[in-house]
């Protein structure tokens, strides 16, 4: 479909609430959300956006534990259904039960805890960064040094089927196999810089990704690697395995930061010493997640992306950085089945037919049937969702900014809110009657609030519920916002499909910006429209054209040489894409009083003959009233003056004599005078020759009055005739001739 046509079948759609608005100007405008990248630049709250463009209830999501931590890196869980997690910055390992009760199982010197495992006896494993080792956290007892790779850091582990620990590592990408009673060995060195993510299939491979080559590996038990795919990207962030063999692996395009966090105090912060420390670098200001943490290391990949991206793909969006997710089937076929460049994917769950994510805006959980179908389950209230874990039935959900336990039930929450993004009238406007499709209308309530601010504070007006008509009592206002709030009720649960608010912006005054006297003798000639193109003064289709966004073709006027004409052109604009009308007045130069010159002129441009007035210096004066489009008791009017300019018609006076005789040579004396315009060119003939210029005594032709002597060249005896012509800058030409007898 067509802009053009989206554009009239939003007019359509809304057309019954063009006539209720109040009359200020007469074209409204009309905000319209009802697609998918509509609703996704707003904030959703226990509310889900569908791929059919539907907004409806999210399941629930309840918090289970606030660890007080800027971030939850890691989350594991044991056969009881303990739920384990890794924090940073300060090294803790909590524990939380299935009801949710909290405890604090280690405190580490490190600053990270990356990664987490549970053996088959229910032990606990934490891995650690930087200065990177593995900890073993028995029940009851002290934590243990288990393994010191000497590498910087440990990404991820896991056991394999044979119940040894695997441990990836950074900063020289070496996967290293442990065995229980804590002696190592190699198992595969990638030649990358960083190995971050891990997982393991049914034959007990171990598929792994790595930073910065992006390749997706799938490693036998006995150390023999494969590359399933070459991404072409950076890093591969997270891989996961499905129960039917499926591999999905979210893949990154460009190196990010650590998200941050505000600190619990303003006292120092606890790091682990050494050069290649993790450092925190924390502005006083803040007060938010627009803090940074650097990693020194310039090589190492990808953890969590700290810097805030709009849904929209706005100011931050880049076209170098990419989140892909993308599905390796058990025959090897790869597929890409999600892609953005304003949000990270951080972590992937397999579940039954579909794949659940989590991303870094907004705290976001996807779910992901196919290509096609993308649901945006839910937004969390912390900035990113870093870890997803399935105990049982029960899915979980961890947090960064700040670190956070979330459970997401299978059941429905009985209310949500979705509020819609900031729309910039670009003026002090009046909200028209808003109205919206819904499965289930009764169980939707729609508000408006507005305001002057581009973001809204306490300045601006309380939420107003919109009635059964449309009707709101928000104030008029440059900025509008919207919030839908939808409530189940029984067995019924709302769907909300689409928002339309008309809003009418003040009247600004029309604009005269230029204007340009043309010189004298020139005329403008309106040429005709091309074929299709909309008159200027088509009033119902200038209309239809400013609603559609699209500008009323005007047609530059041809020049002509006319004597005595004087031609005027000018440009005008108005905000609110009005129709403008202009009328015209001139007075002279020493007059108080304006006359009117034309009045209703449609095009912007005007020829008056010159002949109509005397001689003398005018000014011009255009005003630009937009009555056409408004009441006339709303319409505003804006004007200009133009340059002086000088209206001449008469030719300059000429007087010849013969001053004196010089053998067969005439002297000749001639004086040329103009009441208005200076004076211009002069010419001189004898006998019907060719006009040779001449010019006066002081060299330069610069004023209404000059004088002139011309000696002839030897004539022959008998008479002569000698003419004389001058031009003034109206090119009015004044002539004189003189007959001279030579002896």
């Amino acid at each position: 479909m067509t802009k053009a046509k989206r554009a009239m079948r939003k007019i359509l759609w809304v057309l019954p609430f063009v006539f209720t608005l109040p009359l200020f100007a007469v074209t409204p405008y009309f905000w319209e959300v009802r697609t998918y990248d509509d609703f996704r630049r707003g904030k959703l709250t226990n509310v889900s956006l569908t791929s059919e463009d539907q907004l409806i209830l999210a399941p629930r999501y309840d918090l289970v534990f606030n660890t007080e931590q800027p971030m939850i890196w890691s989350t594991v869980a044991d056969s009881k259904g303990n739920v384990y997690l890794g924090t940073g910055h300060d090294g803790k390992v909590y524990k939380v039960d299935a009801s949710g009760k909290d405890q604090l199982i280690a405190d580490l010197v490190e600053l990270d805890v990356l990664a987490l495992a549970v053996d088959s006896k229910d032990v606990l494993y934490a891995a650690t960064s930087p200065d990177g080792k593995v900890y073993r956290l028995a029940a009851g007892a002290a934590p243990q040094v288990f393994f010191d790779p000497e590498a910087k850091y440990i990404w991820s582990i896991l056991f394999d089927q044979q119940g040894r620990l695997l441990v990836a590592t950074g900063d020289k990408g070496v996967i290293y196999r442990v065995n229980a009673d804590g002696k190592s060995e190699t198992f595969y060195d990638t030649d990358e810089t960083h190995v971050i993510s891990m997982a393991i299939d049914k034959e007990g491979n171990v598929i792994a990704g790595g930073d910065p080559k992006g390749y997706i590996y799938r490693i036998s038990p006995n150390g023999k690697a494969f590359v399933l795919y070459d991404s072409g990207m950076r890093e591969v962030h997270a891989v996961s395995v499905a129960s039917n063999g499926t591999i999905y692996a979210a893949v990154l395009s460009a190196q990010a930061k650590f998200p941050a966090a505000a600190p619990a105090s303003n006292g120092p912060q606890r790091t682990s010493g050494g050069d290649d420390a993790i450092s925190i670098t924390i502005d006083a200001a803040a007060e938010s997640a627009a803090q940074t943490i650097d990693i020194v290391e310039p090589a190492g990949p990808t953890i969590v992306d700290a810097t805030p991206r709009s849904s929209s793909g706005g100011s931050n969006s880049n076209t170098s950085n990419q989140s892909v997710i993308l599905e390796i089937l058990p025959d090897g076929t790869v597929n890409t089945i999600w892609r953005s460049r304003d949000e990270m994917v951080y972590s992937l769950l397999p579940r039954g037919n579909k794949v659940l994510f989590s991303t870094g805006t907004k705290g976001r959980i996807y779910s992901e049937e196919s290509s096609r179908n993308t649901t945006l389950l839910l937004e969390s209230t912390e900035e990113q969702t870093t870890r997803l874990l399935e105990v049982g039935n029960r899915v979980y959900a961890a947090s960064a900014n700040g670190g956070k336990l979330f459970s997401m039930a299978d059941a429905l929450s009985t209310s949500g809110t979705y509020e819609s993004s900031i729309r910039d009238t670009e003026a002090i406007s009046s909200v028209g009657k808003v109205s919206w499709k819904a499965d289930q209308p009764s169980l939707v309530q729609i508000f408006t609030r507005t305001g002057n601010t581009s973001a809204p504070d306490k300045t601006w007006s309380e939420w107003a519920g919109v009635d059964a008509s449309g009707t709101t009592s928000s104030p008029k206002a440059r900025f509008i916002q919207w919030k839908a709030q939808l409530k189940a009720s029984a067995d019924r649960a709302p769907a909300l499909t689409s928002v339309a608010v008309p809003y009418l912006q003040q009247n600004f005054r029309p604009e005269v910006t230029s204007i340009d006297v043309l010189p004298s003798g020139v005329a403008l000639v309106k040429q005709p429209n091309p074929n299709g193109a909309v008159a200027v003064n088509d009033q119902a289709a200038a209309r239809v054209n400013a609603r559609l966004g699209q500008p009323i073709l005007r047609i530059p006027p041809r020049r002509v040489n006319q004597r005595g004409a004087q031609s005027f052109q000018w440009t005008a604009s108005d905000k609110n894409s009005d129709i403008l009308r202009y009328d015209l007045f001139y007075r002279g130069d020493s007059e108080r009083t304006w006359k009117l010159l034309a009045k209703g002129v449609e095009d912007t441009f005007y020829t008056v003959d010159s002949d109509t007035l005397p001689d003398g210096t005018y000014v011009v004066k255009v005003t630009a009233s937009d009555l056409p489009s408004n009441p006339a008791d709303v319409a505003l009017a804006g004007d200009m003056e133009t340059r002086a300019f000088t209206i001449d018609n008469t030719p300059p006076a000429v007087t010849l004599k013969q001053d004196s005789l010089d053998g067969r040579r005439v002297r000749i004396a001639i004086d040329a005078t103009d009441p208005t315009s200076t004076l211009n060119q002069a010419e001189i003939s004898t006998d019907t020759e060719e006009w040779r210029t001449v010019f006066p005594k002081d060299g330069i032709i610069d004023s209404k009055s000059e004088s002139f002597t011309y000696l002839s060249e030897p004539l022959s005896p008998g008479e002569h005739v000698i003419a004389f012509r001058i031009y003034d800058q109206n090119d009015n030409v004044g002539m004189g001739k003189l007959v001279v007898r030579i002896p």
